[in-house]
């Protein structure tokens, strides 16, 4: 390179040496500059500016082009591995002529600033602090054994078989050192949560009791990765390693016990419904870099830093959320795609194409790596595949585990990319490693296609519903409001349950509100956050009247009240998500019809809350309950007894109504209950003495395992019909006698009490009994309460017949 090129590129010439000069030319003149300087003029893309957006460029419509493509084929893979894909392309065919104009833009031969890694450096650093923002911390200890055990057993089974194997191999000659050896070990063990949680959003199966085992698991990786990195450096470094130890406890607990409270007074001084000031959300975004730079300067890796920064912003609206919003599309879009091709360009994939030979001789660099990583990884797979299963995981989810936590993504390839650059990895290990990732990144997401089913993502492998619970228990219920009308039929309901000191309640009340215009999607929590002084709450008739009844009661309720708002088509992912995270056992959801106090008109029809319900009732992650209110269940200045009627014929949905009506009587409110039940006539008719039997035997010892068996309060009647209309007969005679029915969903189906009412089924998701009760010309006043059991998912097939 000449002086005059030196010099016409910003820099200045001092001895044999050169200075770059501040502020130093970002831009092309243009045309100008080729007809005024003719052959010593630039190119345009010579410049910084013009540059970086010709790479920036580039790299976008590339792995575009790709997730489009794979998309529109139906290949879900990580947008990742596309930005990756982008980098090999083109970093090959840069490698096709060394002296054309593309080369000279990718890899420039001259000592300019290296712009645009700088810039994708920083976008990998914006990414992994938005995931600590977006990571819930504390789900690691709320999955309790499971997350710890699978997450021990996924990181210690591969380190210790992986140690052996590499023990056994020093006995030889390697080709792979030692410390290269060292890393990939430890790499290969751990299962990073960025690389696990880009994994299963891009899958869109993150929120889910799926996702969250996975997540939880990785949780548990990292602190254990932590926890295994201080070890290696305080045996390895010496004295060096335990100042690295000592100053990293220090920054933890900073984070813990004062920037952790720091970001809660942010949330408080914000009020709701109001965005995070920018001057808290720039100074949070300074003190991420400055928590980078920390990390460099005791010499441990400068990207933790700013992740372990953002665990301490809460999550969620307000705070986390203005993170996300403001950042993440920008960033994902045009800075960090830099990173991952601009770091996959550095690829030799001749090197690697020549160094394949090698492997059918069984020897060279690329045959250590690829068996040992191989080795590894499927030690790792069988241990976690073990350790899922023996939670009671279906064996083909414990597969599709055990293929998440084997994934590899941004996070490795970025650590080994800082390897070599501190020389701790050569540039031919990182070759095969890098495309190693690239290899795993595609193929995993390809595999978990085929174990893993998506339409179970709300379901849950625990059990949570009412049948479970033991005496004394916390009932945890989510309570869903629509609209202002529901909050006096959900009080209603709720003052039956009567809360006490033996029968406990935590009410979760989620306000759902319907997102219009170009509003942001939002979700608050107004134990957090408080309205501005002057200003009235979207939610305040909700908040003032259940705190007005947690006050009546407030020894043996625990109230929390949400807002969100969002667009009606995503609202029942927002309950299911609200009832999986919190453990709910029973959501509550209000009808969408309501008739006047006469029950002559129907007063509103919302259509749009209805597909709400009915999407609720095919994922919610436990039981759930549609409340149709016609008049209030307990009325405390009347002097009888309030009457509740069970409709009881043996089914699962049954069992369940049953266990919520026994919570209801182990109240102080008198309540009298009749449970009735209808059986075919042509069993009397065969044999009456069978029918006795039955009668005494299925119906009174089935309901006893929940009611005690000699409660006065309690009338037991079987009903013999012959089909529907039967049924609908007696129940109609006894419409006026009763101040709430209760009843399964899937109460009679099948049987000849719902023969021929399933024709005239006005609203499938009550069932045939559930809708005739709700029906305008039923002839009661009388609430109902329609139940269906939580369906969680099984672990072996003859659990599913039990279940049944």
């Amino acid at each position: 390179m000449d002086n005059l090129d030196i010099q016409g590129r910003g820099y200045e010439i001092n001895g044999s040496s050169f200075c770059e000069t501040h502020p130093f030319v970002i831009n092309s003149q243009g045309v100008w500059e080729i007809l005024s300087h003719k052959a010593e003029g630039m190119s345009f893309w010579e410049y910084p500016l013009p540059n970086l957006e010709i790479i920036i460029f580039s790299a976008y419509v590339i792995w575009r082009l790709f997730d489009f493509s794979c998309t529109k084929i139906g290949l879900r893979v990580p947008r990742f591995t596309y930005m990756m894909i982008a980098g090999v392309i083109l970093g090959q065919t840069c490698y096709v002529n060394n002296k054309s104009w593309v080369h000279n833009i990718f890899f420039p031969d001259d000592l300019r600033p290296k712009v645009a890694e700088t810039l994708g450096a920083f976008g990998f650093l914006l990414y992994w602090f938005l995931k600590g923002v977006t990571m819930e911390a504390g789900t690691g200890v709320r999955m309790g054994k499971k997350a710890g055990v699978i997450g021990f057993t996924t990181m210690f089974a591969p380190l210790i078989c992986g140690n052996f194997l590499f023990r056994w191999r020093k006995r030889g000659n390697m080709s792979v050192k030692i410390p290269e050896y060292r890393l990939i070990i430890f790499m290969q063990s751990i299962s990073a949560f960025t690389s696990i949680d880009t994994l299963l959003r891009d899958l869109k199966i993150k929120h889910s009791e799926f996702g969250r085992i996975a997540l939880a698991g990785s949780m548990v990786t990292d602190m254990l990765a932590f926890f295994v990195t201080f070890l290696n450096a305080m045996h390895y470094e010496g004295r060096a390693g335990v100042k690295q130890t000592v100053f990293s406890c220090l920054f933890f607990a900073f984070m813990v016990f004062v920037v952790r409270p720091a970001m809660y007074w942010v949330i408080k001084q914000t009020p709701e419904g109001r965005p995070v000031k920018d001057f808290y959300i720039y100074l949070i975004l300074a003190l991420a870099c400055l928590s980078f730079i920390y990390f460099v300067k005791i010499h441990s890796y400068g990207p933790a830093g700013s992740f372990v920064f953002g665990l301490t912003v809460p999550n969620g609206y307000p705070l986390g959320a203005a993170f996300v919003q403001k950042f993440e599309s920008f960033n994902l879009g045009a800075i960090f795609p830099l990173f991952g091709s601009l770091t996959m360009m550095q690829v030799d994939v001749p090197w690697l194409l020549k160094e394949c030979r090698n492997l059918v001789r069984m020897e060279g660099e690329l045959y250590e790596v690829v068996t040992f990583i191989l080795f590894v990884n499927a030690t790792k797979f069988i241990a976690s595949t073990i350790a899922a299963y023996s939670f009671k995981m279906p064996l083909r989810d414990s597969f599709a585990l055990a293929l998440v936590l084997n994934n590899k993504g941004v996070f490795e390839l970025a650590y080994f990319a800082y390897a070599v650059e501190t020389r701790k990895v050569r540039p031919e290990v990182f070759s095969i490693v890098a495309a190693i990732i690239l290899l795993n990144s595609i193929f995993i997401p390809m595999a978990l296609e085929l174990v893993h089913d998506p339409t179970k993502r709300f379901k849950s492998y625990r059990k949570r519903n009412l049948a479970i619970l033991k005496d004394g228990a916390e009932l945890q219920s989510l309570v869903c409001i629509y609209k202002p009308d529901h909050i006096t039929s959900m009080i209603s309901l709720l003052e039956a349950f009567n809360p006490s000191k033996d029968s406990p309640v935590a009410c979760n009340v989620l306000h759902l509100i319907e997102l219009v215009g170009q509003a942001t999607p939002m979700f608050i929590s107004h134990q957090l956050q408080k309205p501005e002084l002057g200003s009235i709450s979207c939610s305040d008739s909700v908040i003032t009247s259940f705190r007005r009844f947690q006050q009546k009661i407030y020894e043996y309720i625990s109230l929390d009240i949400f807002t969100s708002v969002s667009m009606t088509k995503h609202m029942h992912e927002d309950i299911c998500w609200v009832a999986l995270s919190r453990n709910m056992s029973l959501i509550l959801l209000p009808f969408h019809r309501t008739w006047s106090a006469d029950r002559s008109t129907v007063i509103s029809n919302n259509d749009k809350l209805r597909i709400i319900n009915i999407n609720v009732l095919r994922r919610a992650p436990c039981s759930v309950g549609i409340f149709i209110y016609r008049k209030p269940i307990v009325e405390y200045h009347m002097t009888y007894h309030c009457k509740i009627c069970m409709i009881f014929n043996g089914g699962r949905d049954d069992k369940e109504a049953l266990a919520i009506t026994n919570r209801l009587r182990q109240t102080e409110t008198r309540i009298s209950l009749t449970i009735i039940r209808f059986t075919p006539a042509s069993s009397e008719m065969e044999n009456q003495e069978m029918d006795e039997a039955f009668q005494m035997v299925s119906l009174k010892e089935t309901v006893t395992n929940i009611v005690k068996e000699k409660d006065e309060s309690v009338t037991y009647i079987d009903k013999s019909i012959s089909d529907g209309s039967e049924t609908s007969k007696i129940l109609r005679a006894m419409g006026n006698d009763y101040d709430l029915f209760i009843v399964g969903r899937s109460s009679g189906v099948g049987t000849e009490a719902t023969s021929g009412l399933g024709e005239w089924t006005e609203f499938e998701e009550l069932g045939p009994i559930g809708d005739l009760l709700a029906s305008h010309e039923f002839p009661s006043r009388a609430s109902v309460l329609v139940v269906k059991k939580q369906e969680y998912i099984h672990k072996t097939k003859s659990q599913n017949r039990k279940s049944k």
